[in-house]
């Protein structure tokens, strides 16, 4: 039997392979070799077909039983990130964005990852690495986001983000061209572990201090576990590569992705099911004013003259406390922390409890500034005494709150 040459010549041995295995009768051999000497502008087309099909029998017969649960669990993860990413898409904003980038590197991952020879992917394996190692980079980016509300990539210094896109530029010619072959992929390893490291840190530093019950209880938490996930997949590329080839680990790795993934697209999607109706955003509104009518209801009911007893709290200094918490402060109101916390969220309308603080602290500074007889007290001394532990977060503060630095505000009187 002649074979055609029209670029395909790889995969005629794998041609050979399937014919002697599946042990083709002659009269099947016969009908083969008399349509591929058959001249037509379909033949091309035909031979892809067909090839695509080979292909896929030579790789179910590299398959045992437990791999192929593996790729179904993989690709049915891989279906409802698909999904998500269709959800994310509806509109497009800053954090959508963020959003679709981390779920498009999870779906790279987990196709990267398969129980698949690489000689299968062909060029597109370089694709797949790609995303996967920028998936660090994508989860700063989504922790930035979901954690710190008032968060702008313009408000990034510029040299940051010059450094970054550079990076992110040579990792795109180094997996597409080079094709990820080099020290610089365990570099960039490496660097994947330092921002995880970075996200976690973000993750418990704000905890305390963040107002927002959802915030702290899903999108903290799911950064911080997605977060140890993938220092953890990452540290196999060092040490345990035996562990990470070996069919146990993939389909224990499958398991977790395809569970984790199952978790996440029921919150997203599922709980906003009635989003999805017609005129959507003004259902969401109406939901979204509805939910807050009946949290405010709810504050109301079962913290009554709570509101007023805080405030009356603030009023005689509790402000000036150093390294006030939300605990010290519900203790001394004699409320429990997550009562304290929806109350000042739901109530008094802020989403993080150094805003909460700052909306007393700022004010009272801006009173000592303007007294002409606390002129000569140094202005790292008015910062100590109004409860910031240095001065470095009392003057972004400032400035974020009066738009001026402290010794500008001063020098208007």
């Amino acid at each position: 039997m002649q074979k055609p040459d029209f670029g395909l010549a790889f995969l005629w041995s794998d041609f050979d392979v399937v014919i002697e295995r599946l042990d083709l009768k002659i009269s099947n051999l016969h009908c083969i070799n008399k349509a591929l000497r058959f001249k037509s502008s379909n033949v091309v087309c035909d031979l892809i077909s067909y090839a695509c099909l080979v292909h896929g029998m030579i790789l179910m017969m590299h398959l045992i039983e437990i791999q192929v649960v593996d790729l179904f669990l993989r690709f049915a993860a891989v279906g409802q990130l698909g999904l998500l990413i269709a959800f994310f898409s509806r509109n497009i904003t800053a954090l959508s964005a963020a959003n679709i980038t981390v779920t498009l590197c999870v779906i790279c991952y987990v196709l990267l990852t398969a129980p698949i020879g690489n000689s299968h992917y062909g060029g597109f394996r370089h694709v797949l690495l790609l995303f996967t190692d920028l998936t660090p980079f994508a989860t700063v980016w989504y922790a930035l986001g979901h954690l710190n509300p008032q968060f702008k990539l313009d408000r990034i210094p510029k040299w940051i983000l010059t450094v970054v896109l550079l990076w992110l530029g040579w990792l795109v010619y180094f997996f597409l061209v080079l094709g990820g072959r080099g020290m610089f992929h365990d570099f960039n390893h490496a660097l994947g572990v330092m921002l995880l490291c970075y996200v976690i840190y973000l993750c418990i530093s704000e905890f305390n201090g963040d107002l927002d019950n959802e915030r702290r209880n899903t999108r903290v938490m799911l950064v911080a576990l997605c977060s140890l996930y993938m220092i953890g997949l990452v540290i196999f590329e060092f040490t345990l590569k035996s562990v990470r080839d070996s069919w146990q680990f993939s389909l224990v790795n499958s398991l977790m992705i395809f569970s984790a993934v199952f978790l996440v697209c029921a919150k997203e999607m599922f709980s906003r099911f009635e989003i999805l109706a017609p005129q959507p955003l003004v259902a969401a509104q109406a939901h979204a004013e509805h939910n807050n009518q009946l949290s405010t209801a709810k504050v109301r009911q079962m913290l009554p003259g709570q509101t007023e007893n805080l405030e009356r709290l603030m009023a005689q200094g509790a402000f000036l406390e150093t390294d006030l918490t939300v605990n010290n402060l519900a203790r001394q109101l004699g409320l429990p922390a997550h009562q304290l916390r929806h109350l000042i969220n739901q109530q008094l309308g802020f989403s993080n409890f150094s805003d909460f603080l700052n909306s007393y602290r700022i004010p009272w500074v801006c009173e000592q500034l303007a007294d002409a007889s606390k002129r000569h007290l140094p202005i790292l001394t008015l910062a100590l005494e109004a409860g910031y532990g240095s001065i470095a977060p009392f003057n972004r503060a400032f400035k974020t709150k009066m738009g001026l630095t402290p010794t500008e505000y001063r020098d208007q009187f």
